[in-house]
């Protein structure tokens, strides 16, 4: 019968033979005296200060091949199917041609889903991880409520872009074309990309790979400004958006420290959703784009 001793505890208490109780004259032995049981050597002290928190299985090369990943899928499939369009139409291609806006979004597709395959090869599949170690579990601090106030802060920053890129001068356009909304089955493929694909996949591959993977080697503020840059230039889609880049990287770092926050993913997905649900509402009422 094992015997435990709660009495004598602290750093320099007693040990005891688990099994008949002897009393032993160091932590370090291997074999009770008294009744001879093969006794468990304690697991060294670990120093908390020199060894970072956070970090994750997945690392550089990680985060490396997976960015290649998504990007040469992105590139193989799209080039072809453009150099097909240029063929048919003579190569006199305009931007606002509805079979461009359509292959446009199709790449948005194929971009969304390889994001997700490309975090589940590098983490769940190579290190049989959890999908909870990339952000899937319920939030710590914060609540469920939490995604209506990032929302919130993400369209100020928007605001607050908009205008000092009007006090400069600049002209600021969304990566969306305004003739999209013209077309019903391009509105409703576009619903179905940003409300049901995006918030999930980019906030998976942006903030639960990315940023949870730099966070623990680069800090809560480098990691979320690198995952914050890399998620602007995601949304680059062309010289007209240059201007609109700086607020997608600063919700990328709203988003990465909602998470960082409450330690789910939910709040940054649910703040992204809300995000392109008001961006997407605006531009079929024709407000804004």
């Amino acid at each position: 019968m094992a015997i435990e001793h709660v009495a004598d505890t602290g750093p320099q208490a007693p040990k005891y033979c688990t099994q008949c109780g002897h009393r032993l004259p160091s932590v370090a032995v291997r074999f009770c005296a008294n009744c001879g049981a093969t006794l468990q050597l304690p697991a060294a002290p670990i120093d908390e200060a020199a060894t970072p928190k956070d970090r994750t299985p997945w690392g550089y090369a990680d985060m490396a091949m997976a960015i290649a990943v998504v990007v040469g899928s992105v590139i193989v499939v799209l080039i072809p199917i453009i150099i097909v369009i240029g063929i048919v139409t003579g190569g006199d291609i305009d931007d606002d041609d509805e079979s461009l806006t359509a292959v446009t979004i199709g790449a948005g597709f194929l971009l969304e889903v390889v994001l997700l395959l490309a975090v589940a090869l590098f983490t769940v599949r190579k290190y049989n991880l959890r999908w909870s170690a990339l952000g899937f579990r319920p939030p710590k601090r914060g609540g469920y409520w939490f995604p209506v106030p990032i929302f919130f802060a993400a369209f100020t920053l928007l605001l607050v872009n908009a205008g000092i890129a009007s006090a400069v001068g600049a002209d600021v356009e969304g990566n969306v074309s305004d003739e999209l909304f013209d077309s019903t089955l391009l509105i409703v493929l576009l619903g179905f990309l940003s409300l049901g694909l995006a918030p999930i996949m980019e906030e998976t591959f942006f903030r639960g790979f990315l940023f949870g993977g730099l966070r623990g080697r680069w800090g809560l503020l480098g990691a979320a400004l690198a995952s914050g840059l890399l998620f602007a230039l995601a949304h680059f889609t062309g010289l007209s958006s240059l201007p609109l880049l700086p607020a997608i990287g600063m919700i990328g770092m709203l988003f990465a420290w909602s998470y960082h926050y409450t330690g789910s993913l939910f709040a940054p997905i649910g703040g992204h959703f809300l995000f392109n649900l008001a961006a997407f509402i605006l531009g079929v009422s024709g407000v804004a784009t």
